[in-house]
Order: C-alpha cells, then structure tokens, then sequence
C-alpha cells in the first residue's frame, strides 16, 4: 500500500480537544490497576475516562478506584463481565465515550507523556490516515543470539533493533525494541495501543478462545491495517509490571499459542505455498523449543504432551467447524 513519508507537523487543536477513553480489561490484579490509575494522573495529557472491566472475584475493586481517582478529573466506568481479554474489551468499548481508546493491560504503567506522545501521531500525514498507534517498551524484553537466530530461522514470534517490524509468513511477528522514529508497522500489541473509535465501526475483538486469548491484537490490528496506517513510536514509553500473579500453566499456554496461530493463518490468511509452508515451519519450531525446555529441566516432558494434545484438537476442531 502507497503512503507517504510521515513528517510531524504541530500538535492540531481538534485532536488535543477530542475526548479519550483508557481502557483496561482486568482480572484479580488489583494492586497493579491501581498503580496504573495513579500513573494515569501524572499524564501531561489527561484522558478523560478509564473503562475498567473486571472479570475477577467480587470485591471493592470499584471502591478503591473511585477513591483513587476523586482528586482527579478522570471519570470511571466500572463493570463485570465473564472472563476473556477479548469480551472485557468489547464490552468496554460498549461504556466508552471517546474518539481514541488507549488499550492497556493491568500491569503497565506508562510514563508520564505516554498519551500526549501516542496522540501527536494522529497529526501525521499518511494515506491512508493514522488509525493506531503503538507504544515502546522501556524495558523490553531481549532475546539471546540463540534464542534470536532459533526464532528468526524458523519464523516464530521475536524482537529486534532497528525500524523494520515485520508480519511474517508465518502469521508470528516481528517487533521492534525500540525503533529510532516513529515508524509504520504492520500490526499492533493489545496492552500498549491506542486505536481511533473509527476503526471499530465494522470491527470487534474476535474472542476466539475463551478465557486469555493470545494474539487477539493481532488479529484484530491486522484488520484495521487493512483501512487504517497503524504507527509505533519511540517517544511513547511504557513499563510492563510483568504480574506474578499469572494466567495459564504452560500447558496452557502452549495450548493457546497453538491454536492462536492457527485461528489467525485459518481465517486472515491466503492458503499459498509459501503461507502454508511457513505455517508448518513455525510448528515444527515451536514444538522444537517446546521440547528443548524439557532437557534443561524447565518444563516436564507431560506438560508439553497435554499442551500439543490440547492445542492440536483445538485447531481440529476449528477447522472442521469452518468447512
């Protein structure tokens, strides 16, 4: 798709005024949501409302965020749902009343001019118009040379210097650490993004996999790149807690990367040589890695059995049902 080369031009009025939404789905993490609604008040730009749905065990979770957030012009919207990264997301798009959603997970914590940076984006000038921006990590995760050359051969999920993220053939990505300008990328992560209000009229969060769903952001951003430019910026700095308080098992998870993948190639993706090829590659790469965690004893050898099994009948499953 052409574009132009984006140039930043000043910070336009009408984006400065239009209202913002932070939106935070959430699940019995309470101490961490709480130190992201503190840090939402040390924002150079103000949102105007933080979306909190929280599929947790009941509590005074709405209590304590209302009395966070008093001293400040930052209005809650508080509700329940079932469980799903995905659903707690639509749901809460459903309260919102911004024209920008700031997606954020309940453990990060942005720094400062977080909001102020990602909106400075939308003034760029590119065809078609900036319809997501990503943020940056301040403190990224970063692969060994083994764990990198392993993930780059065979086409799995890695990050990487420089300014050229990648949607590989494969369906996994590759993200940029910190890249030296605001730059376009092919999709989006779901816990440091926001999007235009515009990108969901015909589009929602697939909730695919019940319960936390992985590469939901992806999934969905790659959609909205269909029709929008999506951008990450550097100046838009953002901590992930990394919560101890953690989601799946690695079965599990394994499980759900599987499938994931799958959902992802099955539905969005051209069946080509070349697509399908890599497609198998990366499963042969990922059951690989999976297995090699076995003999330096950091997963049991019946943990990866249960994950393959699990995942594999999950995408049998789908893929019979969309014959």
């Amino acid at each position: 798709m052409l574009f132009e080369r984006a140039t930043v031009c000043s910070y336009c009025l009408s984006t400065l005024l239009m209202r913002i939404s932070v939106i935070v789905p959430t699940l019995n993490r309470h101490e961490e949501l709480l130190t992201l609604a503190q840090s939402l008040q040390e924002q150079t730009l103000l949102p105007d409302e933080l979306v909190v749905v929280d599929a947790g065990t009941p509590s005074d979770l709405e209590q304590k965020l209302t009395e966070a957030l008093k001293s400040s012009s930052i209005s809650l919207s508080y509700t329940t749902s079932e469980a799903g990264t995905s659903l707690q997301r639509n749901v809460a798009m459903e309260l919102a009343q911004g024209e920008f959603f700031f997606f954020f997970d309940d453990d990060v914590v942005p720094e400062p001019n977080y909001i102020e940076a990602s909106m400075k984006c939308f003034d760029m000038k590119y065809n078609p118009p900036v319809g997501g921006v990503l943020g940056t990590f301040s403190s990224p995760y970063k692969m060994s040379t083994i764990r990198s050359t392993y993930a780059q051969i065979f086409r799995l999920t890695h990050t990487t210097p420089g300014d050229s993220a990648k949607l590989m053939s494969s369906g996994a990505v590759r993200w940029l650490i910190e890249p030296s300008e605001v730059v376009r990328v092919p999709v989006c992560s779901g816990g440091r993004v926001v999007f235009r209000r515009e990108c969901f009229e015909h589009e929602l969060w697939d909730d695919f996999l019940p319960g936390y769903t992985m590469s939901e952001d992806v999934e969905i951003s790659y959609r909205i790149a269909k029709k929008w430019t999506l951008v990450q910026t550097p100046d838009a700095k953002i901590f992930h807690d990394k919560s101890e308080n953690s989601r799946d098992r690695h079965a599990e998870r394994l499980a759900r990367l599987l499938f994931s993948r799958f959902y992802f190639f099955n539905k969005n993706l051209d069946k080509t040589p070349k697509h399908i090829g890599a497609f198998v590659w990366w499963n042969i790469g990922t059951i690989g890695l999976s297995l090699s965690s076995t003999i330096f004893g950091q997963q049991k050898a019946s943990e990866i059995a249960k994950g393959m099994l699990k995942g594999y009948k999950l995408c049998l499953n789908e893929l019979q049902k969309s014959k």
